[in-house]
């Protein structure tokens, strides 16, 4: 597993510069993750930004809380340094999500956006978020879902071969299965489905590969052959209407409180215990 860190890391690290120009989705998810934040009657003093990368989520929270105190975690070093040319005043960790260095009751609002997805002991973060927050702190979170990504994943396995090219993706209901067993109150869940679309099939790649997005974590190669690309970009379904090359995004939103005194909060999502 160390290995596949070394590998996220590293890749992160290399498009730090290029992530800004090229995350389309990262970017309207953030904002539609603050939009649902400012729905809720919070007043946040200190914050947790989980896998902040670039920053672009942490800087809507600053303006969402001009007066809050903003911590930023990412496993990139050179996403840190880019996130500290927006914004010098916010607090930077260097630290991998599942080995945050942080104390109990440290918290009252901890956030995360397109990193989840990234880890592997969700167990581990879910206990540790907990523990990190204030009684009466708010956890809200978004990451992508098992349709995410499944034109290219149809397209490699049509023309191509059936090997692991697109990572596995877990579903709401893990996640809030999780929520509930590390003591969140009452968490809350819903998906989404976005779709961006793009003018040509490398558009599409460079959306994934300057991002970071296109790093696989098994231990294969994410090499495409010259063969392989030409059959991806002919096996690859267009939109007929305007011929452009669609790319699918299952978000998932969380939302979940530790120790609330009123969890009826209008959210508009449903609860995980009545799905």
């Amino acid at each position: 597993m160390k290995n596949i860190k070394n590998k996220i890391m590293y890749s992160f690290d290399k498009k730090a510069s290029s992530y800004d120009k090229y995350s389309l989705v990262q970017d309207e998810v953030a904002r539609r993750l603050c939009d649902r934040l400012s729905s809720i009657a919070i007043k946040p003093m200190n914050i947790l930004d989980i896998g902040c990368g670039t920053g672009y989520l942490s800087d809507m929270l600053f303006k969402l809380y001009p007066h809050a105190n903003i911590t930023c975690l990412d496993i990139s070093l050179n996403m840190l340094e880019e996130s500290h040319k927006k914004n010098s005043s916010f607090n930077y960790v260097l630290s991998d999500a599942e080995n945050m260095p942080f104390k109990n009751n440290k918290f009252d609002l901890i956030v995360s956006s397109f990193t989840l997805h990234w880890c592997f002991e969700i167990e581990k973060i879910f206990f540790d978020i907990h523990r990190f927050l204030e009684d009466k702190g708010l956890f809200l979170f978004t990451t992508v879902g098992p349709s995410t990504l499944d034109e290219l994943n149809t397209a490699y396995y049509e023309a191509v071969d059936s090997d692991v090219h697109i990572n596995f993706f877990s579903d709401m209901h893990t996640y809030g299965d999780l929520l509930l067993k590390f003591g969140f109150n009452d968490p809350v869940m819903d998906t989404e489905k976005i779709v961006i679309e793009y003018k040509t099939f490398k558009d599409v790649l460079d959306s994934l590969r300057k991002t970071g997005a296109n790093t696989v974590m098994e231990n294969i190669s994410s090499y495409t052959s010259k063969d392989s690309y030409r059959k991806l970009s002919e096996a690859y379904p267009i939109n007929q209407s305007n011929k452009r090359y669609p790319v699918t995004y299952e978000m998932i939103y969380g939302t979940a409180w530790k120790n609330p005194e009123n969890t009826d909060e209008n959210t508009g999502v449903i609860p995980i215990k009545k799905i």
